[in-house]
Parts: structure tokens; C-alpha cells; sequence
């Protein structure tokens, strides 16, 4: 009898990955100096794709753009379907196929092309293939996406997988896998002997799986395969395959923030930018990266110009930290973002732009209205600035460089659209109610990353079905806390509850959450 896929057995959990939106590679793209398509209209490429969930959440929103995810699990497959189905969706094909029988006949080329969890999971003839998937179904102007785990990081990983794959060597059922791999490396961290090094590594190993699923233990820490990479491994691999480093998914991990003048004086020395990510890697010890890539034959521009910015849009959740006074002044401003990461500025026109970004959270702007609008806040406060012109060209520099460095500003290609307004019924959009079924977070319709940090958050978005009005959603909310058992501070909650439910509206009306209102 053939023996079962490992992912029919253990199927992968719902997940969403922003940083695989067709949106954030394309913005990578324009950055670097190419031309990728719009991804409002585009072919985008999922290999493994698990249960569609990334997928699904992408192409919900871009409905003139096509999406093919592939998956060897029929399981996978099948639920991704049905999900596909029960969404409407006309723009997306999930297919039950081997990547060893893929062909360009078969399924045509792609603008972007992404594998997520996939290549450091699977045997070393899997990944040539995949390699040769994304030379030969890439686009001219095309971007591709791979996660893997890295070296040096990884060697800590790798040690702690090796232990738990031998306590666990002689049990098959994943669930009874999971737990006794778990407890092994419990006890081990608990009882080392040698705590300056060893112990802190098993306790920080232990710490990071409390937070995952017996899933994602089973396939990412006790599955057959597991190969990380060095930088300039996995760089040599793209270039053997006609491919070239474009930058990592999320610019900033490429930044040189906190890096010793000592240590950027080594940096300095390589004129080569895989040697430069390569070393960087080594000083931080990285365990994971999330590469995008292109074909060797474009020539890219590996010193981003501020001007390029102008064609691309910008969102941020950034607010300020202490009251903004004086913002038409050099007084230093604090600004803190949703993630609780802050940063401090006193140029008075990046200042309003950022104010402004804040204010409208949840869309993006384009560059130009962006600077417009802060020109008009500085107005208002009586700036005394006379070149405006010499002002719009600083605050493009100061905002790429926030976006190398950090996450406080995001970059995009175009204004996602949702509705604004929750109405007299809210109604939480069919995707993310949809996603909420098997996620903790859902991905809004403005593409925003929303984690529902509690059971009290993910019930109230569950009652957002269009049938209460705000009132109700009050009392049934009330309701709901005084009959749950593990919610503290009971009274005081469903006191403050018809601010609470205002104020959670409120915010996500700013990401786009809710669906328009039937007439009448």
C-alpha cells in the first residue's frame, strides 16, 4: 500500500503571508529599478499552496488578476476549492499536481511567483525543480519569492530538531510525535546542566514552540527534510538558474540600523551585495529569510532614488507618541506605530506627512497627495517655508530611508478599495469572516495584517454578520462576557462596553473590514 503525504495526514493550518502579497513585490521591484506589472491585473503563481488560504485572501482583492496555486496534498486541494467556491472567486485555479510534472506548456507564464515554507522542506531534487519552475514560468519582468531557513542561524534549530527527532525516532503518530518531542526538549530546558549557552538555547527553542500548532511542529521541525542555506549558497543557486537577488520581502532586513561603525567598515569593503547581505547575516545570526529575485538579465539599481518613491504609494499606522505642537517647527516629534516600534524626527514636513499617514491608517496614498497634504497641514500652521519644492525632495529621501530601515512605513503599488463606513448593521466582509473561521488574524480588504488578540475581539467581529444594529452588538456582547469562564475583569468590561464596541468599529472601519450596505 503507497504511503500516505505527510500533509494528507497532518493537513497545514490556515495562514496568511503579507509579505507575499503581489503588491509588496512589485513595490520591491519599482524600487530596484525595474518594471513589474500592475498588480491589478497580473498572473500570480503559489507553489505549495496548502489549503489556498494565502492565495484566496490575495485574489479576494484582486479581482482582474489571476491566481494558480498548486498542491501535491488532495486534501490541501480540496479545501482550497471548496473555499474558492464558497468566496465566488472566478480569478483563481488550485490544481493537484506534482512540481516535478510542471511545464511552461501547461500552465503558461506568471508576473509573480512565490513558494512560502516550501524550499528548505523538501529533497534537493524537489528544489532544482522549483529553481527551474521560476526560470522557466517567470516573466521578463517578473518577481519571485522564496522563504528558506538560513545559516548561522539555523544551527541552533538544527540541534534542537536533531534531539527531538531522536527521542521521537521510533513513534509514527504525529500527534503523539509532537508530544513527545515537546516534552523532551521541556525537560531540557528546564534541567541542563551547562546554562550559559546550551540551556539558553533549548529554553528559547521551547518558548518559540508554545507558540505553534502540532502542525507546524510536525512539518517544519519533525519532517524528513530540512535544509537551510547560506546567503551566498542560495544566491549561487538563483544565478545557476539564469535568476539574480532583488532585496528581502521586508526591505528593512537589509538595513544596517544598529550595525557598529566598526562592523560597517567590513561591510563597506564589498562591493559585491550578496557579500554584504552574506555578512550581515553572520553578525545578526539569521535563521530565516524571505528573498525576492528577477532574471539576470535586467539590470537593477541597487541605490534606490528618492525620486522613485513618487510612483509608488505609502500607508502607516504611525501615531504621535506626545501632543503634536509646534509641527511647523524643528521640534523633535515622537511617532509609535501599532507593533508598539517608534521613531523620532524634527523635519516639520516629514512630521505632517507622517501625522497625515496616521490619520488615515488603513489606506494608502500616493507620494504626490501625501506631500500635498502635508504641505496644507504646514500651511495651516503658519510655516515659514519658502522652496517648497527643495522641501518635497528632502521628505522623499527621509521617507525611503524610513522604508529601508524600518517597518513604520509600507510601500505599495496602488490604493487598495474598501468600504468605509460600518453602516447601521456592520457587516464584516465575506473574506475575512471567511478567514475567521480557522485564524487567529485576518488579512482586510486594505491588505493590513488584523491579529485578534483575544476571544472577546474574535467574537465580536463573528456578530458583525449585517443582522444587529451597534446597540446590539452592545448587549449581545455583555451577554457574552458574563457567561464566559475565563475573562478577567468581568464587570468592569461590560461597563465600558459600548466604547469598547464604538471605539473597535471605529478602527476597523479604517482597515477596510466591512462590506457595503444593501440599499434600503
Amino acid at each position: 500500500m503507497a504511503e500516505e503525504f505527510p500533509y494528507d495526514t497532518v493537513p497545514y493550518p490556515s495562514k496568511f503571508f503579507l509579505q507575499t502579497h503581489p503588491d509588496r513585490l512589485a513595490a520591491a521591484g519599482i524600487l530596484y529599478g525595474m518594471q513589474p506589472a500592475p498588480v491589478e491585473n497580473c498572473r500570480v503563481l503559489e507553489l505549495g499552496c496548502g489549503n489556498g488560504s494565502n492565495l484566496i485572501s490575495h485574489a479576494f482583492g484582486l479581482p482582474n488578476s489571476k491566481f494558480v496555486g498548486i498542491d501535491l496534498s488532495e486534501i490541501h486541494i480540496d479545501q482550497a476549492n471548496e473555499a474558492a467556491k464558497e468566496l465566488d472567486l472566478a480569478n483563481i485555479e488550485f490544481r493537484k499536481i506534482d512540481v516535478m510534472q510542471m511545464t511552461a506548456e501547461d500552465f503558461g507564464k506568471f508576473d509573480y511567483i512565490t513558494a512560502h515554507g516550501l524550499f528548505s522542506w523538501v529533497p534537493d531534487f524537489v528544489r532544482e525543480k522549483v529553481l527551474a519552475l521560476f526560470n522557466e514560468l517567470l516573466e521578463p519582468n517578473g518577481v519571485g519569492y522564496i522563504s528558506y531557513n538560513a545559516y548561522p542561524g539555523a544551527y541552533s534549530r538544527e540541534m534542537v530538531r536533531s534531539l527531538m527527532l531522536y527521542h521521537t525516532r521510533d513513534i509514527h503518530d504525529p500527534n503523539a510525535k509532537v508530544e513527545k518531542a515537546i516534552s523532551l526538549l521541556g525537560l531540557l530546558a528546564k534541567n541542563a546542566t551547562e546554562p550559559e549557552l546550551y540551556q539558553r538555547i533549548l529554553q528559547f527553542e521551547f518558548r518559540r514552540h508554545q507558540t505553534h500548532d502540532i502542525a507546524d511542529i510536525f512539518h517544519d521541525d519533525l519532517g524528513d527534510c530540512y535544509h537551510p542555506f547560506y546567503f551566498h549558497e542560495f544566491a549561487d543557486l538563483l544565478n545557476k538558474n539564469g535568476l539574480q537577488f532583488l532585496s528581502e520581502a521586508e526591505l528593512h532586513a537589509s538595513s544596517r540600523q544598529g550595525v557598529t561603525a566598526e562592523y560597517n567598515e567590513l561591510l563597506n569593503s564589498f562591493d559585491d551585495p550578496i557579500e554584504r547581505e552574506q555578512y550581515l547575516d553572520l553578525l545578526r545570526g539569521r535563521v530565516f529569510r524571505q528573498t525576492l529575485f528577477c532574471r539576470s538579465d535586467i539590470k537593477l539599481d541597487r541605490e534606490p532614488k528618492p525620486d522613485l518613491i513618487q510612483k509608488l504609494y505609502l500607508s502607516s499606522s504611525l501615531r504621535a507618541i506626545e501632543p503634536l505642537e509646534d509641527i511647523a517647527t524643528q521640534k523633535i516629534q515622537k511617532f509609535g506605530n501599532a507593533k508598539g516600534h517608534t521613531m523620532q524626527i524634527d523635519h516639520p514636513l516629514t512630521k505632517a506627512s507622517l501625522a497625515y499617514l496616521g490619520e488615515i491608517w488603513g489606506r494608502s496614498i500616493s507620494t504626490t497627495e501625501l506631500l500635498n497634504a502635508a504641505k496644507q497641514i504646514l500651511t495651516n500652521a503658519r510655516s515659514s517655508i519658502q522652496n517648497w519644492d527643495e522641501e518635497f525632495e528632502t521628505t522623499r529621501m527621509i521617507l525611503l530611508q524610513i522604508c529601508l530601515s524600518s517597518d513604520l512605513v509600507e510601500l505599495h503599488t496602488y490604493a487598495a478599495n474598501a468600504v468605509g463606513n460600518a453602516g447601521a448593521k456592520p457587516i464584516v466582509n465575506r473574506l475575512s469572516r471567511w478567514q475567521l473561521r480557522d485564524a487567529s488574524n485576518v488579512l482586510t480588504l486594505l491588505n493590513k495584517d488584523l491579529k485578534l488578540e483575544d476571544k472577546t475581539a474574535h467574537h465580536l467581529l463573528e456578530l458583525m454578520d449585517g443582522t444587529r444594529t451597534k446597540m446590539k452588538l452592545v448587549t449581545d456582547m455583555q451577554g457574552f462576557v458574563r457567561s464566559a469562564d475565563d475573562i478577567a475583569d468581568k464587570q468592569q468590561l461590560i461597563r465600558d462596553m459600548p466604547d469598547w464596541v464604538n471605539e473597535s468599529i471605529q478602527e476597523l472601519e479604517r482597515l477596510g473590514l466591512f462590506e457595503a450596505q444593501p440599499a434600503g
